[in-house]
């Protein structure tokens, strides 16, 4: 009968007496059991939770990660459209500069002109508003193929255009090419509506509004070849600068050189006024090539 039980002898103080506990052997084993699956439960369980701790973290990490890219995406998506509008200023310098230096292309047409469809910057707008960055990082990777395909192109055109540039520098030294005056453009070059008589005639300059005084500066390089005075234009300046072109001014307060003088771009030649026959001060400013009136701006760089 005792092979059934474990006995287990309890000893306190030398004056009390020991205990005996009798236990089964089937309830000794149960119990056992019982501590060992908890103990392994626990074990199971805490390790478990290790795991979701570091897979919480890993994805917290991953999330960070995630909007980083997100926000990089945005960001090099935004340079990228920089980039397009800086290059297409410099394709329109390069233009203005062939026209101002006569050194057009033949046949040469605008890389756009005649595409159909959205454009990149606009498919750009669209991916980002449908959170596309995918889509939208398969776009930047188109982008900055094109764009530099076309820097390349570019660097080709303004290379050329620096050599041909060269050979043509005596030109572009005596070709207005800068604002004569600061101020507001009131009446531009063309058709227009006289203020005196009401009727439309040609206009062969530019009317450049400021206070009276404003200094006035030579465009280009050239030699004064006129200084005068008459009722309609008041007092007048004509300078000339080779190559069959020249400019004027008219309705002058102050005139600063004399003729025959040699002046420089940027050289003080005049003042702004309103002599002659004028409704307010004013600069009324004309190019002239080979005697036929152009419009100045086609010159302006500034």
């Amino acid at each position: 009968m005792d092979k059934e039980h474990y006995s287990i002898l309890i000893f306190g103080s030398k004056t009390s007496k020991a205990r005996h506990l009798k236990i089964r052997r089937k309830t000794f084993k149960i119990v056992l059991y019982l501590l060992a699956f908890t103990l392994l439960s626990t074990t199971f369980f805490f390790c478990d939770y290790v795991q979701v701790k570091k897979k919480a973290f890993e994805l917290a990490r991953l999330r960070q990660e995630t909007q980083t890219q997100k926000s990089q995406i945005h960001f090099f998506s935004a340079r990228i459209e920089d980039i397009e509008r800086q290059l297409s200023r410099l394709k329109d310098f390069d233009k203005k500069i062939r026209i101002l230096a006569n050194l057009e292309r033949g046949g040469e047409t605008d890389s756009l002109m005649g595409m159909g469809g959205p454009s990149p910057s606009d498919i750009r707008d669209k991916l980002k508003r449908e959170k596309d960055d995918q889509g939208l990082i398969q776009q930047m990777k188109a982008d900055v193929d094109r764009i530099q395909s076309e820097a390349v192109s570019q660097e080709v055109s303004l290379s050329e255009l620096e050599r041909r540039l060269q050979s043509k520098k005596e030109i572009l030294i005596h070709t207005p090419s800068i604002w004569p005056v600061k101020g507001w453009v009131t009446s531009g070059f063309g058709f227009r509506t006289n203020p005196f008589t009401g009727l439309t005639q040609m206009h062969e300059g530019l009317d450049v509004s400021n206070r009276m005084g404003t200094p006035i500066v030579a465009p280009a390089e050239g030699i004064v070849s006129d200084v005068g005075n008459d009722l309609v234009h008041g007092k007048i300046l004509v300078i000339s600068h080779g190559f069959g072109m020249i400019s004027r001014y008219s309705h002058l307060d102050k005139i600063l050189v004399r003729t025959g003088q040699k002046v420089r771009q940027g050289d003080p030649i005049a003042e702004l006024g309103m002599t002659g026959k004028t409704t307010g001060p004013h600069l009324h400013y004309e190019v002239r090539l080979n005697g036929i009136p152009v419009n100045p701006m086609r010159y302006v760089l500034n």
